[in-house]
């Protein structure tokens, strides 16, 4: 009976670390203060600018104001860019976090997992990082800044999202949250903003602009949000996991 009871202690998975629960939480309150910045943006272009334009419907979706990917005649409104730029900087950190959450509970994964997503991470956190540098930079200047004149630019943004996409399907391997997590996040990726323009908000919104729809800012917001409540359940868990 001795030792049966050995053996089971043996197999009883160990609580998970403290460190976990701090990052999991600095994480979580990283994703929050993005996503509340990046609603802040589209609140400025659709509500507050668009309450100057309502004998013009059409003008506050043309591209000129869009602010996620400044380009061409790009017109910086306020608090639209530059929050945005913010946000994404912050993302990235968020993301860099998260890894450092996986690290943590290295003993739920191989160290194949561990050490194969380390570099991963650090690629899609460049990614946002360039994102938002862009349109700092774009906000700044009232301009497009001269970062997308770069072919390796736009191949950074692009390695980025493609180490964001298996980055969480590894991190499902071991802890599914944490993937799940990830994953919400490739909303919040160029590839991401594009996809939102043409799916999921048209269906919103009933119609699909000619230019960019209403609100499209906002359903990528939607998107970390969800990262941010999910890296919030992780941190429930592994408390309740902790008291055990």
């Amino acid at each position: 009976m001795m030792l049966f009871d050995k053996l089971g202690e043996i197999e009883r998975p160990a609580p998970p670390r403290k460190a976990a629960l701090v990052f999991a939480a600095l994480t979580a309150v990283l994703l929050i203060a993005s996503a509340v910045l990046q609603f802040r943006a589209s609140a400025a272009r659709w509500i507050d600018f668009g309450r100057t334009v309502e004998g013009n419907e059409l003008s506050v979706e043309s591209d000129q104001y869009d602010y996620y990917f400044p380009d061409g005649e790009f017109f910086p409104l306020e608090n639209t860019a530059f929050p945005l730029g913010i946000a994404l900087m912050i993302q990235a950190l968020g993301l860099l976090c998260l890894l450092a959450t996986l690290a943590a509970l290295r003993e739920r994964s191989t160290r194949a997992i561990v050490f194969t997503a380390l570099p991963l991470g650090v690629l899609a956190a460049t990614g946002f990082a360039l994102l938002g540098l862009h349109a700092l930079l774009s906000a700044l200047e009232g301009q497009p800044s001269t970062l997308p004149g770069s072919g390796l630019f736009h191949l950074a943004l692009l390695i980025g999202f493609l180490a964001l996409c298996a980055l969480s399907i590894l991190c499902c391997l071991s802890v599914p949250l944490l993937g799940l997590a990830a994953a919400f996040l490739l909303g919040s990726t160029l590839v991401g903003y594009f996809l939102s323009s043409y799916l999921p908000d048209p269906l919103l919104t009933g119609y699909l602009s000619h230019d960019t729809t209403p609100g499209t800012e906002t359903i990528v917001a939607l998107s970390t949000a969800a990262a941010a409540i999910t890296m919030l359940s992780v941190l429930i868990s592994l408390a309740s996991q902790r008291r055990k």
